[in-house]
């Protein structure tokens, strides 16, 4: 008898598929009333069907396997988890929430198959407190992951100025969503779905996407979009603030139509992530930034971060470009610059990280710490060696001469690591990123051909030998220098020298 067809994600035997008429598989969600079985309620305005998390749940796990819910609110995603005999974790920001939906917990199921947490999803230490209850119950990442967030601000859940319907503006809101998203994606195991219920809203007249603008702000955290689910909104209308003659008042006043519809988007994590290091050997050429760098084309450029595949790069800018207005060749320089640099300094960061001194900073989005260097937080520079740092006469013009001053720099540098990072740090870029914070400084330097010195950037070889060599026995040291204000700083510093000669 040959073995049955089950998939690797969830119980279901494609052997047997006639049999799952409950299972549904078209992309319209028409349900008739919420589900009031088994504990269910609706005891609280923001809360979803019970049938999402049914379909969701079957469709995309096992029993015993682990359910993470970041936005959990009164618990519907908990109740059915019990229900279809999964694990779950929970958090919520509000404490009353948490409270409440504890309760509805069994005493033998809570703080073991199901953990309520209270806390702020969008903070790094929540996400840390999500890995430490997956430790404790055997798991190393969750196989389902749940985000139900409020639709800005149509209602304000609480008085917190954390909770995201407090968010002042959509850009922020949508922000603060991207960031949990990313928590939610570490947290996920490879391969796994993840599934977004979010509705749209009106602002003053225009219809404001909200449904599209968290996929997209998902997919920038890594996630790829499988399917986009629409379900007709029953049962909960009054809750969301519609009663029907004035909304449909309004509607025929105002040239728009009744929201009678929200979305399940589905969402999966790679199960194999792209070779970035591979797609880093591809480029050819990096050209000059073009412009100095500012938050107008970083915001328009953000979508870096999430993508790693050279050719999906390019598509993403012209796009982007297109949308935005920008124009597309000095755009695209911007951002193949930005692309390059922020996956090369990945690549050093997992060299440093793969080093038994190490340990990372588990909030990706601290400003000052990349790492831990026994015990120390430090954040990672690459940079190549300036031009003015202990260079020779500059009227020396033959060839000969000029490598030899070149040779003279890092040699320099090299005999004298405290000096250069004070220069690194006296001189860093004025565009608002200034720190002062330890740094583990990255210099890179080509003796023959400085203008090729962004190849090092990519020598995968030779900044393992540079990093490890330096990480084996650090050297440190302390630096004192004055900021532009007058401030003065002693942050601890290293320098790793990657040279080609």
């Amino acid at each position: 008898m040959s073995p049955s067809k089950r998939l690797p994600y969830s119980d279901i035997d494609l052997d047997r598929w006639r049999e799952y008429d409950h299972i549904w598989t078209d992309s319209l969600w028409e349900i008739d009333a919420r589900d009031r079985s088994g504990g269910h309620q609706l005891d609280y305005h923001g809360n979803f069907v019970p049938q999402i998390a049914t379909q969701t749940y079957i469709r995309y796990t096992k029993e015993d396997d682990v359910v993470l819910d970041l936005f959990l609110g009164s618990g519907t995603s908990a109740i059915e988890a019990i229900r279809l005999n999964r694990r779950l974790i929970g958090v919520e920001l509000k404490p009353d929430l948490v409270e409440s939906v504890r309760t509805k917990i069994p005493p033998t199921l809570l703080d073991e198959r199901v953990h309520v947490l209270q806390g702020d999803s969008t903070q790094a230490e929540t996400a840390a407190r999500v890995q430490e209850t997956l430790a404790s119950m055997g798991a190393q990442h969750a196989q389902l992951l749940v985000l139900h967030p409020p639709y800005h601000d149509i209602i304000h859940f609480s008085g917190e100025p954390d909770d995201l319907s407090n968010a002042p503006s959509l850009e922020a809101f949508l922000d603060l969503f991207e960031t949990t998203a990313h928590h939610g994606f570490e947290l996920l195991e490879p391969g796994r779905f993840a599934v977004l219920i979010i509705g749209d809203k009106y602002r003053q007249g225009e219809l404001i996407p909200l449904g599209f603008y968290c996929m997209e702000r998902m997919q920038r955290a890594g996630f790829r979009t499988k399917a986009i689910v629409v379900k007709n909104i029953t049962g909960n209308e009054t809750g969301k603030g519609r009663a029907s003659n004035l909304w449909r008042y309004r509607a025929l006043a105002g040239g728009y139509y009744i929201f009678k519809h929200e979305y399940v988007i589905i969402l999966q994590k790679p199960a194999v992530p792209t070779d970035a290091r591979r797609e880093l050997l591809k480029v050819k050429k990096l050209p000059p930034w073009g412009r100095v760098q500012g938050d107008k084309w970083d915001r328009a450029s953000r979508f870096i971060y999430r993508i790693q595949e050279l050719n999906a790069l390019r598509r993403e800018t012209r796009r982007v470009a297109a949308e935005a207005g920008l124009p597309v060749h000095d755009f695209a320089r911007y951002v193949i610059r930005r692309w390059y640099n922020f996956h090369t300094h990945q690549v050093a960061l997992d060299i440093i990280l793969a080093h038994p001194r190490t340990r990372p900073e588990p909030d990706p989005f601290h400003h000052t710490v990349d790492f831990y260097l026994d015990g120390a937080g430090f954040d990672l520079k690459l940079t190549e060696l300036p031009h003015s740092f202990g260079s020779g006469s500059s009227s020396e013009t033959d060839a000969g001469s000029i490598q030899s001053g070149r040779a003279e720099s890092i040699a320099t540098a090299r005999a004298h690591p405290q000096d250069l990072a004070r220069w690194l740090y006296t001189h860093q870029s004025a565009q608002g990123r200034f720190h002062a914070a330890n740094r583990l400084f990255v210099v890179l330097h080509d003796v023959a051909h400085p203008d090729r010195t962004w190849e090092l950037r990519r020598d995968f070889a030779r900044l393992n030998r540079a990093i490890r060599g330096f990480l084996d026995e650090p050297n440190l040291v302390h630096v004192e220098f004055t900021d532009r204000e007058g401030t003065r700083h002693q942050p601890t510093a290293g320098v790793v020298f990657c040279v080609r000669e």
